[in-house]
């Protein structure tokens, strides 16, 4: 069984989800955390499934993968 789910979005709703997508992946970047801690694998895993999903939403966007500690 496959854990995929297809949708299918119109223009306006295409950039809404991007639009949320973008302020999770902000409020994850700036949550905050100890400067002093070393990487947290969990917060950057987070990151990239959000780059991830981004870049299936809008191809032509250029999002980053990699995540700054």
């Amino acid at each position: 069984m496959s854990n995929s789910l297809a949708l299918e979005l119109n223009t306006q709703q295409r950039d809404l989800v991007l639009e949320g997508l973008r302020y999770i992946r902000s409020a994850r970047r700036l949550a905050f955390r100890d400067p002093l801690a070393p990487p947290d694998a969990k917060r950057e895993a987070e990151l990239s499934q959000i780059a991830e999903l981004m870049g299936q939403l809008d191809p032509s966007a250029r999002v980053p993968v990699r995540v700054e500690s």
